[in-house]
């Protein structure tokens, strides 16, 4: 297969992780563009660190947002997945527990094992995804929240031969899938929907796409989406299951 032919997939995520996925990528023989579509802005909270026993963190921007702004290392970390455990191992954190899932499997975790008189901080982005902090509010938790980061919308650059090749996107959280859709509307009339797949990280992440895409009236976006779009779920939320499932499409 000539390097024109090589199926395309679009790596979305955030510049801080995105290499890693090309590269997991390209050794199962696709060829990649990386333009992510969300970038992270670190915020500069006030954070005692003698207010907390725990720490929660649901993704690596967390963990490095919180790590710059706080050195404390001795204490318990709740992560969300097995890739942010391992970062935080890398950082000398004394104890990480993986809920080796998604922010659903983390608060089940903490509801089973944490001792509710321990004091909980929840190292979040400015807008949390669930509503984790209020649940175990109400069930009795002693937890914080802080927010240590936020992510924006870039809108990225293709060139006309890189859109022709565009065979999969990768949609990894709800609101990549709502600036993935503002791209698409952005190019709109230069993508042929029906040869491209939407590999997504759980059907939270692909509803993001669909919700941004009918805010078009674009008469292409309104015809691919009657039409149907092609798109596969990963069978856990991770990135290992979402170039399993890419690699069945093809």
């Amino acid at each position: 297969m000539t390097k024109s032919a090589t199926p395309l997939v679009w790596v979305t995520r955030t510049p801080e992780g995105a290499r890693r996925t090309a590269r997991a990528i390209e050794a199962k023989g696709f060829a990649t563009f990386v333009a992510p579509v969300l970038k992270i802005q670190p915020l500069k909270p006030i954070i005692d660190p003698h207010s907390f026993d725990a720490l929660i963190i649901t993704s690596r921007n967390g963990l490095n947002a919180f790590s710059a702004l706080c050195s404390r290392r001795a204490l318990t970390v709740w992560c969300v997945g097995e890739s942010t455990a391992d970062a935080a191992r890398e950082k000398k954190f004394q104890r990480v527990i993986s809920a080796g899932g998604n922010v659903h499997t983390l608060t089940d975790r903490i509801r089973g094992e944490a001792d509710k008189r321990t004091r909980l901080l929840y190292a979040a982005p400015r807008e949390p995804a669930s509503a984790m902090s209020e649940t175990l509010q109400a069930e009795g938790f002693r937890i914080s929240e802080v927010a240590v980061y936020e992510t924006q919308y870039v809108l990225p650059r293709f060139t006309p031969a890189d859109l022709e090749r565009m065979r999969f996107i990768l949609v990894q959280s709800p609101k990549a899938g709502r600036a993935i859709a503002e791209a698409l509307i952005a190019y709109h009339d230069k993508l042929c929907f029906p040869k491209i797949t939407f590999i997504c990280i759980s059907e939270a992440a692909w509803q993001g796409v669909k919700r941004g895409l009918r805010d078009s009236a674009a008469p292409e976006i309104r015809d691919a989406l009657e039409a149907g779009l092609n798109r596969r779920i990963a069978a856990t939320p991770t990135e290992g299951a979402m170039l399993d499932v890419m690699t069945d499409v093809t």
